[in-house]
């Protein structure tokens, strides 16, 4: 419970703090016909449902696509947006008959109206996640201001990662892949699922692998080659797999000598 305290429920915050926004402002004619505990109860439902659609299509969209598309943080979000809007809608509608609001006349409209607003929360919020990961590439540095030596932070973070796992390390660690709020921890012994996020992850880990996509980490020693697709780029790993490596990551990992 307190490891999903730590990981999760961080990720409320924002869902909880859009919902209670426009719960207290009432867009949309709620205002009006709802007042406020239940106008409150309305939004915080609606967002924090359509949120978790919305964040999933668009992971989804990255992981397909990101490397292709012109402008990622723009062109990401709003497909990823575009994809969940019909689900996100169908949400609204059973939320209006419920509240009390009525089912809507034209659905249509509710669309658009739905699509707009994901769009709205789906840009700003995704443009701050990449620059937070982008951020989480820098050089770790400790307390003092004083670079920490790889061969610390290496033995110290290693220790941490392992402490997560249900026992110990099956086989050779090859690479950890987001699993919305958990990590698949892949080894030549297998794969084993854990509750982390691939921040704290990648930050422990850094010494011995580095983060080659947002949802992708890979172990250095576990490369074998790298690959291009057109614009897409993969890593083959020694056990055959091949992970996307994301556009942001590119500059890195050449300079690293990876791609």
């Amino acid at each position: 419970m307190r490891e999903w305290i730590r990981n999760v429920a961080p990720r409320l915050v924002a869902p909880m703090g859009v919902g209670g926004v426009l719960g207290l402002i009432g867009p949309f004619g709620t205002y009006d016909l709802l007042t406020l505990l239940p106008r409150l109860g309305y939004w915080l439902t609606v967002v924090s449902f359509n949120w978790v659609l919305a964040d999933a299509g668009i992971r989804r969209v990255e992981a397909l696509a990101s490397d292709r598309l012109p402008a990622p943080r723009f062109t990401v979000p709003i497909l990823g947006a575009l994809v969940v809007s019909v689900p996100a809608t169908g949400v609204v509608v059973l939320a209006n008959g419920l509240s009390g609001i009525g089912w809507p006349q034209s659905v249509l409209t509710l669309y658009w109206q739905v699509l707009v607003l994901l769009a709205a929360i789906s840009l700003p919020v995704y443009a701050w996640v990449d620059m937070r990961d982008a951020a989480t590439k820098a050089p770790s540095v400790a307390k003092g201001g004083t670079p920490t030596t790889p061969e610390r932070a290496d033995v110290t973070g290693l220790a941490l990662f392992l402490a997560r796992l249900p026992g110990p390390l099956k086989g050779r660690l090859l690479c950890l892949e987001m699993q919305d709020h958990y990590l698949a921890v892949h080894t030549t012994g297998g794969t084993e699922v854990i509750l982390c996020r691939m921040e704290d992850a990648a930050r422990e880990l850094g010494g011995i692998g580095r983060r080659v996509h947002r949802s992708w980490w890979v172990a250095e020693d576990a490369v074998e080659a790298s690959a291009r697709n057109g614009q897409r780029h993969f890593l083959r790993l020694i056990d055959g797999r091949s992970v996307p490596v994301g556009r942001s990551f590119r500059p890195d990992l050449k300079q690293a000598g990876w791609l």
